[in-house]
């Protein structure tokens, strides 16, 4: 199936792209406490790596399956493994802690660029990168 683009929706995947860029440049430590707090150093680390491409002007759909994968913790696809540290992690925290609710806005974040990513990629653009 050939995926043809319409050029308002281009648009539209453009801007949620830059404004991702954005986000991630000025709330980018957001994102990297949160993978932190639900899943450890290992994560955080991961988070730090997209922050700082993000930061220094890099192409940011390099780092799609580090994104998709921190997609997926804060959407808590793996804490269905009981014996996982992400479950444990999540297991320790509580509903009411502020900190959980950063982490539900940054995988809203997180599932909004990612689709718009992967359309423009699906559309032939190249690479998303913004004036560092």
């Amino acid at each position: 199936m050939k995926y043809t683009p319409d050029i308002r929706a281009l648009l539209r995947h453009i801007r949620t792209a830059d404004e991702f860029l954005r986000w991630l440049r000025e709330e980018g430590d957001l994102l990297i406490a949160s993978a932190d707090l639900l899943g450890g150093p290992s994560w955080s680390l991961r988070a730090k790596a997209v922050v700082h491409g993000a930061r220094c002007g890099r192409d940011i759909s390099s780092y799609r399956r580090s994104l998709a994968a921190l997609r997926k913790l804060l959407n808590l696809e793996f804490v269905n493994y009981l014996e996982s540290p992400e479950a444990a992690r999540f297991a320790a925290l509580s509903p009411d802690d502020p900190r959980a609710d950063q982490a539900r806005l940054c995988a809203e974040v997180l599932s909004r660029s990612l689709r718009a990513i992967e359309a423009l990629r699906l559309a032939g653009v190249p690479c998303v990168r913004g004036a560092a």
